[in-house]
């Protein structure tokens, strides 16, 4: 079993079904197309797959993104 890391590591999120994540912490958008976003949060790499990906709504340190999710993964 593979160690996740301290629970401080792990951005805060609220996923809503398969159809929008909202990311705290995010430090900045490495990449935004409409099937991959990937995103700095704290210390990880968060990569969210998926269709019709769109960043609606981003304050100083939140993004919510809408469209159809298939899978959200950490990467060092």
């Amino acid at each position: 079993m593979k160690h996740v890391g301290r629970r401080s590591e792990i951005p805060p999120m609220e996923i809503a079904g398969n159809s929008r994540i909202l990311v705290g912490c995010c430090e900045g958008i490495l990449e935004y197309e409409p099937e991959t976003v990937k995103l700095r949060a704290g210390k990880r790499m968060l990569r969210i797959s998926g269709m019709d990906l769109d960043l609606c709504n981003l304050t100083e340190n939140t993004v919510l993104i809408r469209g159809i999710l298939d899978s959200v993964a950490f990467e060092d």
